[in-house]
């Protein structure tokens, strides 16, 4: 084969992220959560200065939690993934309970 047919049909596959776009993606989510956290922390303060509920902000973020450990269970079929995204989602459910009583 000549080089335009080898560039041709390597452009013809499509668009496929390779190892570092990979792991750029990885840690932008460990960053994002991070960075989610410390608003979280941050709005907390606000609330408990103002004497208002708080479980509202922490119940977002463990859904967020919940939802990316359930979505790598069902992509990887990891068992540790299942307990933790239940383990979120309990104490999502928790939280919003005592949030609204």
């Amino acid at each position: 084969m000549n080089k335009e047919k080898i560039l041709s049909k390597a452009q013809n596959k499509g668009k496929k992220l390779d190892e570092m776009e990979v792991d750029i993606m990885l840690r932008s989510n460990h960053v994002g959560l991070i960075v989610g956290l410390i608003v979280c922390v941050i709005i907390m303060g606000v609330k408990i200065y103002l004497d208002q509920p708080y479980q509202d902000i922490y119940a977002v973020f463990c859904s967020i939690l919940c939802g990316q450990y359930l979505y790598k269970w069902v992509r990887l079929k990891d068992k540790n993934m299942l307990f933790l995204g239940i383990v979120w989602g309990i104490t999502t459910t928790i939280l919003l309970i005592g949030y609204f009583l």
